[in-house]
């Protein structure tokens, strides 16, 4: 994850505390980039990538650098324009709540796009500026966001609003290191079937040593909805409805597409202190319908969350492809009747409740919210409940 935010990621935070892991204030600059209409894909050979329109300083820590592409005069007109959009967008996110569900008649609540165009928010603003900056905290295309529901994006906007971003002082891998301290961990282990029984959880998987049947008291999937309906397929008719999508991200070393964004808004064309000063800096290009991220870190490294523009594969480090679960008001309902306490609404006999048979569901996208890691933490102390298990860092609250 490139950074969590104050106000959202409590539960992590708390976390973090407990395990004694060190994490810090990260400002953030982030440049808006709109591609030119035959840049509509990585294939395409040779970019012409323009200037950036807008640099905008996360929580407006300091006076964005003005764009040399631009004219002062067009500048400042857009700056005006971005920041009234803003205080508008802010406003509606705090003080007019979108249609909600009913889950009695199944009446899912209103999607994000029905809500931005009841709050007359300019589209104009919506494809240059929202729709870019949310997606890629989301990594899915402008589309798929617009069928969230808006009570998820108006949730993390409310409680981010005016809060720090931080980061892992020694990186996420500090944090795996501490969190896998006295547990057996098995890889190369291929899970083939998860099937409850009065005695147990039989679980069917391949190793090393071939197919082999063991079984549990109980089992926690902390998988993506269509790898929990795989493995568990009594879950299917429920999880179907969850959508996902498949994203990419690369590391690399190659600076070529950022460089008419640099040259716009540094002093220098020298690339040798990327990423190594205080302010870490996020480009975001969107040919309208998807945005590219580029993440800056230290030592001149890239990370790229869906590429559109083509980099050289000699300067890449490392890629991965992974399913990414998205939301919507339709799939909201279905989560939460997953999930729902169960002395709250009845449910239907073919329905599956979160601890039935032994087996549980864990992950980002196991509670009503958007698909971020606190959702695994609340996901993880929702199964620590159900099992009379102590969640350490809030009895330290206590």
């Amino acid at each position: 994850m490139r950074a969590f935010a104050g106000g959202f990621y409590q539960n992590l935070i708390r976390m973090y505390d407990y395990l004694g892991v060190n994490y810090h204030a990260q400002p953030f600059l982030f440049s808006f980039t709109k591609l030119p209409q035959t840049q509509q894909s990585k294939s395409s050979a040779n970019p012409c990538i323009p200037g950036p329109k807008m640099v905008y300083a996360s929580n407006f820590h300091q006076i964005p650098p003005v764009p040399r592409t631009m004219d002062l005069i067009n500048w400042c007109m857009e700056a005006v324009y971005a920041v009234l959009c803003y205080s508008w967008f802010t406003l509606c996110c705090f003080f007019i709540a979108p249609y909600a569900e009913n889950a009695q008649t199944g009446r899912p609540g209103e999607s994000l796009d029905h809500y931005l165009r009841r709050i007359w928010l300019p589209q104009y603003y919506v494809m240059n500026y929202l729709l870019p900056l949310i997606s890629s905290v989301c990594t899915c295309s402008h589309q798929e966001l617009l069928c969230f529901p808006a009570s998820d994006i108006l949730d993390y906007k409310r409680r981010t609003h005016r809060q720090q971003h931080f980061v892992v002082s020694s990186g996420v891998q500090s944090v795996q290191t501490k969190l896998l301290e006295g547990l057996e961990v098995r890889l190369g282990v291929d899970i083939s079937g998860v099937t409850p029984e009065e005695d147990g959880v039989q679980i069917n998987y391949t190793s090393a040593n071939g197919s082999v049947c063991e079984k549990f008291d109980l089992v926690v999937l902390a998988v993506s909805p269509d790898a929990a309906a795989a493995l568990f397929p009594s879950l299917n008719a429920q999880l179907s409805t969850i959508p996902t999508t498949t994203v990419e991200t690369v590391a690399h070393t190659d600076e070529s597409s950022i460089t008419p964004t640099l040259r716009a808004t540094t002093t220098s064309t020298s690339l040798k202190d990327i990423g190594s000063g205080q302010t870490q800096r996020i480009h975001f290009y969107s040919n309208g319908s998807i945005t590219e991220a580029v993440h800056e870190q230290p030592h001149s490294i890239f990370v790229t969350t869906n590429p559109l523009l083509p980099m050289k594969e000699s300067k890449v480090i490392r890629s991965a492809r992974f399913t990414r679960v998205l939301r919507s008001p339709r799939s909201r309902l279905t989560i939460n009747s997953i999930f729902q306490n169960r002395n709250e609404l009845p449910r239907s006999p073919s329905s599956w409740r979160n601890g039935d048979g032994g087996i549980f569901l864990a992950g980002g996208w196991c509670w009503d919210g958007m698909v971020l890691l606190e959702g695994c933490i609340v996901s993880a102390m929702r199964v620590a409940a159900q099992l009379d298990v102590v969640v350490p860092w809030l009895e330290t609250e206590n």
